[in-house]
């Protein structure tokens, strides 16, 4: 294969891949779509106390330590609030759960877990026009009192020494949709707060990994057509083809090429066999006068002047043939080829 027929198929894949790729852009018109969002949550609590001699008031204010014995419940209130750049419909709900917690040496290796369902999905649909924000009030009343009697009842029935802690999850779920956006937008959110229950005093330890600033953005695919994108790729496609034709019309020439070297070749050795000889080398031509012919025909006629035999070796397999004729200090040559043009 000569260094052109490279080239051709180089280009042929070139203008291909070109014309793949413009028609996907041309046909489907991808568009991007942003919702910007801005997260704000907030959680307080107060932790109210039994009947003492100890607080003059009813309850403590959130990040002191608190007496365990001392603790009748823990108010919570909550606000978790959204604010969207585009206008929105759907809905939300938001869930509290509070999770018992009971183990003996390892904190993560759970013994006994309870579940209570504080507030138990309660979900607001919004179905008005120009909403761009959702907002979440409210309040959840943990039982602290009951929850440790729950553990402590558990560890004397199956005499344990068992140590535990509430793990209070606040859930907001949201199921919206948005102008201009196909699909809908799923998201959850999770704030916990973890209470200590086995401990003389405690502290109550909220996480929070709620994102501040954030944003949600959706690829669209339109049914509009770039018709600029769609005649560059039938350009390239007519290229692809038209370096398609060249490299089929070069197979078809090298080939038919071959065909009529391999003919010819064969005819002569069938032909002339007694006056042919197949050798592996040839020796040095450089110190003989080498004379080439046209034809073998020519050869056969130097042949039978000089009677020498005729010596015959494949140079290159199916391209070409060597026909020598060796008399003192002259050579005289003929070069079968298989024809490339």
């Amino acid at each position: 294969m000569r260094f052109k027929d490279y080239i051709y198929i180089f280009s042929m894949i070139i203008f291909s891949i070109l014309a793949y790729l413009l028609f996907d852009r041309a046909i489907n018109v991808k568009t991007k779509t942003t919702v910007d969002y801005q997260t704000y949550n907030d959680i307080s609590y107060k932790v109210y106390l039994h009947k003492n001699d100890e607080y003059q008031g009813r309850y403590q204010k959130m990040n002191e330590r608190y007496l365990t014995s001392l603790v009748d419940n823990i108010n919570f209130d909550f606000n978790y609030q959204r604010i969207f750049s585009k206008d929105m419909s759907g809905y939300y709900s938001y869930d509290v759960v509070g999770v018992l917690h009971g183990y003996t040496d390892d904190i993560n290796d759970d013994i006994w877990t309870k579940e209570y369902k504080i507030i138990d999905n309660r979900t607001s649909v919004i179905n008005q026009n120009n909403v761009k924000s959702l907002d979440i009030n409210d309040r959840a009343i943990i039982d602290f009192d009951n929850i440790k009697k729950d553990l402590d009842m558990f560890s004397q029935k199956y005499n344990l020494e068992l140590h535990g802690y509430l793990e209070v999850n606040f859930v907001f779920k949201e199921n919206l949709n948005f102008n201009g956006i196909d699909k809908i937008f799923s998201d959850e959110n999770k704030i916990v707060a973890v209470i200590p229950l086995t401990y003389d005093t405690f502290k109550i330890n909220i996480r929070d990994d709620i994102k501040a600033i954030d944003n949600y953005y959706d690829f669209s695919t339109k049914t509009s057509v770039n018709y600029f994108l769609v005649i560059l790729a039938a350009f390239s496609l007519s290229m692809a083809i038209s370096f398609l034709a060249l490299v089929i019309r070069e197979m078809v020439i090298s080939t038919d090429g071959k065909t009529k070297y391999n003919r010819e070749l064969k005819n002569i050795l069938n032909t002339y066999d007694d006056k042919i000889v197949k050798i592996k080398k040839f020796y040095n031509k450089k110190k003989y006068n080498l004379i080439y012919v046209d034809s073998f025909n020519e050869l056969l006629d130097v042949y039978n002047t000089v009677g020498s035999p005729i010596s015959f070796r494949e140079v290159k397999k199916n391209e070409e043939a060597l026909f020598i004729i060796i008399d003192e200090d002259k050579a005289w040559i003929y070069q079968l080829l298989a024809k490339k043009k």
